[in-house]
């Protein structure tokens, strides 16, 4: 059963941004037992799994070098989760990938998208983009709209006023996703668990992953938005040829897709997911999901706007939503 597999999390962030202390952080503690840390360095040599490990003698820590996960050639993360979950003592219940600081976040969960393999040992759960509270500037833009957490790192070197301040503008930036603090971090299933499935029951949680209400909007030189596309129900096979048509209009500008869509041919909602230009198998949920109303969330920079402008009207939507 999907449940039964890890849950992988992907933690990205600049580099120096405190995401290997974050990690080492939560091993300590009890909530977090039963977790592998695949660490991902872009050089020939690794110092974050040496940390990790001295921190959490007990944990599973697989190295990756020489390049970043999301365009390094070959299968070596599933590989590496595949040796994680086999040699493990008991059922690893939650695996966390670091990324290199130069990676970015879409682009990890897009190569996890792409590699059957490793979605056959894992089921895909939260985003995670950490802040350097010190250095709030060098924090990706993509990486901020793509999160499904934003964690701020190091605001014990700043002063109340500034983090406060940052605090906000970033809640500004995403209100989809729940910011926490480093130094105050909540239990692990609330840091993660942001899948489809709930980590702690096993349910279907259709609402918070969907994640359909807040904005993101994220500027730069070519600002992130994203969109909320309300419809009636359609038949599977006629939308994904709309998505299709969309996602290739829209190009490298389109970051993630999520939705809940009532099928016209079966009462069972289906959940659907892209990223970037990697689509993952629909999951057909229970027939009361979704409340009969079709809602996608598409997070893109600017220039795909008007190919999901259009991808609306073909769907004879009732209401788009630009989050701006």
């Amino acid at each position: 059963m999907a449940r039964d597999r890890p849950a992988l999390s992907v933690i990205g962030g600049g580099l120096g941004a405190g995401k290997t202390t974050l990690i080492a952080g939560l091993l300590s503690r009890p909530d977090i037992a039963q977790t592998g840390v695949v660490v991902n360095e872009f050089g020939a040599f690794g110092v974050d799994d040496l940390l990790i490990s001295a921190a959490a003698p007990k944990t599973s820590v697989a190295l990756l070098q020489n390049g970043c996960v999301c365009c390094r050639p070959g299968n070596d993360l599933s590989e590496a989760v595949r040796k994680m979950i086999a040699a493990a003592d008991a059922p690893l219940r939650r695996i966390l990938v670091e990324t290199s600081g130069v990676a970015d976040l879409s682009a990890v969960i897009a190569r996890i998208g792409a590699d059957h393999a490793l979605r056959a040992l894992v089921r895909l759960d939260a985003a995670v983009a950490v802040v350097d509270a010190t250095a709030p500037d060098d924090a990706r833009p993509e990486h901020l709209a793509s999160a499904d957490r934003i964690v701020l790192t190091k605001t014990d070197l700043v002063s109340s006023a500034v983090a406060d301040q940052l605090r906000r503008r970033l809640a500004g930036m995403n209100s989809t996703a729940p910011l926490f603090d480093a130094a105050a971090l909540p239990p692990a299933d609330d840091l993660f668990n942001a899948g489809l499935i709930d980590s702690r029951t096993g349910a279907i949680q259709p609402n918070r992953w969907l994640r359909a209400i807040g904005t993101i909007h994220v500027h730069d030189e070519d600002a992130i938005r994203s969109w909320v596309i309300e419809f009636a129900p359609l038949r599977w096979t006629a939308l994904s040829e709309q998505i299709a048509r969309m996602s290739r209009a829209a190009g490298t500008a389109l970051l993630r897709l999520k939705g809940i869509v009532a099928d016209r041919d079966d009462p069972r909602p289906l959940a659907i997911q892209m990223v970037r230009d990697q689509i993952y198998r629909p999951v057909r949920l229970a027939p009361e999901a979704g409340g009969g109303i079709s809602r996608i969330v598409i997070i893109a920079r600017a220039p795909a706007a008007p190919a999901i402008e259009a991808f609306a009207a073909r769907l004879g939507a009732a209401q788009i939503h630009e989050r701006d």
